[in-house]
């Protein structure tokens, strides 16, 4: 075939757009929060039509947070125990009660607690034993106890 002569025209290339970016992230956000809406949903729905089904692990959580022994309050029972972290907060009914709090002396240091042990609960005339409850080497709360009269 024949061409015609003249100057040639190169052709022009032009970019192509490539595919928009994929957005996995949102997706993978969005999927998680109406999972999470739904179960949550689903689980209210759950205890307001069996509300007893949830009562006993609802009671379990708060009387594990209620016998906490950093929780103990002036007037309060707690066990016999050899080990702070064995200490419970009991009914004074209870058989297993064996001492009242009978002071509490708020934010004191731990290396205070240990120098001044026998003067911290002075004000207190009926205590027997001290138990000193916070933050290794921070402050924390000194419970004053007596023993339960049998």
């Amino acid at each position: 075939m024949y061409e015609q002569p003249g100057p040639q025209v190169p052709a022009a290339y032009y970019a192509v757009p490539g595919p928009p970016p994929r957005r996995t992230g949102r997706t993978i956000a969005i999927v998680v929060a109406v999972l999470l809406l739904l179960c949550c949903c689903g689980g209210g729905l759950f205890a307001a039509l069996k509300p007893d089904a949830l009562g006993g692990f609802a009671k379990d959580i708060v009387d594990a947070v209620n016998s906490d022994v950093a929780n103990a309050e002036l007037g309060d029972c707690v066990n016999d125990f050899a080990k702070v972290e064995d200490a419970r907060v009991v009914d004074c009914a209870s058989t297993d009660a064996a001492n009242k709090v009978v002071g509490v002396v708020d934010d004191v240091r731990e290396s205070e607690f240990d120098a001044k042990q026998q003067t911290l609960c002075e004000a207190f005339p009926t205590w027997e034993q001290i138990v000193w409850i916070g933050r290794k080497g921070g402050n924390g709360d000194v419970w004053c106890l007596a023993p339960l009269k049998s």
